[in-house]
């Protein structure tokens, strides 16, 4: 696999780094967290606002969720249960521990000034991040086996979901982070339990 040979062992590392950074620049304040969403963040005049909304937008729950489950059904009806309720469980319960580590943390978005977009939910850590990440990983673990392209695929679209929320000012760069590594981390270990295909 292009992204990982070893997605159980190297994903987990990569994903607690990432987690680390992502806590680490949180807790150097606003002050640090600030630039670097200053640097990402779009000009409200900016051409591509349109295109970058379409983005988050298909990175968010209300796309993936769907796509998740059609891609639980594509399984069933190929006759490839185990792999269809593994998906279920591991984007699922990646998904719900993002939910409850954002009501536990409780942090805050970024000022309403400089946002291009209207959210009301918690801050940390990026469920768009996470959730993209957390699907778009799995999904290659099940159908990139023989399409060796599409990892690196999925994982630059999860990569690009997260950028979206930097550039439209709604998260911390910390937020990102740490909704990749969570992800990371997750589906890495959930790769454990990956069920073999019969060949």
């Amino acid at each position: 696999m292009p992204l990982s040979l070893r997605p159980a062992l190297s994903w987990p590392l990569l994903g607690t780094f990432l987690l680390a950074a992502g806590t680490t620049l949180w807790l150097g304040g606003p002050a640090t967290d600030g630039h670097w969403l200053a640097i990402f963040r779009l000009d409200p005049s900016s051409p591509l606002i349109p295109a970058t909304s379409l983005l988050t937008n298909a990175g968010g729950f209300i796309t993936l969720g769907p796509v998740a489950l059609a891609a639980v059904l594509f399984l069933a009806l190929k006759g490839r249960k185990a792999e269809a309720l593994w998906l279920l469980l591991a984007v699922g319960s990646g998904r719900l521990l993002v939910e409850a580590a954002k009501e536990v943390l409780s942090r805050p978005r970024p000022p309403l000034i400089g946002r291009l977009d209207e959210v009301t939910s918690l801050s940390f850590p990026s469920s768009h991040a996470a959730g993209s990440m957390l699907t778009m990983l799995a999904l290659a673990l099940l159908f990139g086996r023989d399409r060796p392209w599409l990892t690196p695929v999925l994982a630059a679209f999860a990569l690009a979901v997260g950028w979206s929320r930097l550039a439209l000012g709604v998260h911390w760069p910390s937020d990102v982070l740490a909704g990749w590594g969570v992800a990371l981390m997750w589906i890495g270990t959930a790769s454990r339990w990956l069920p073999r295909r019969p060949r």
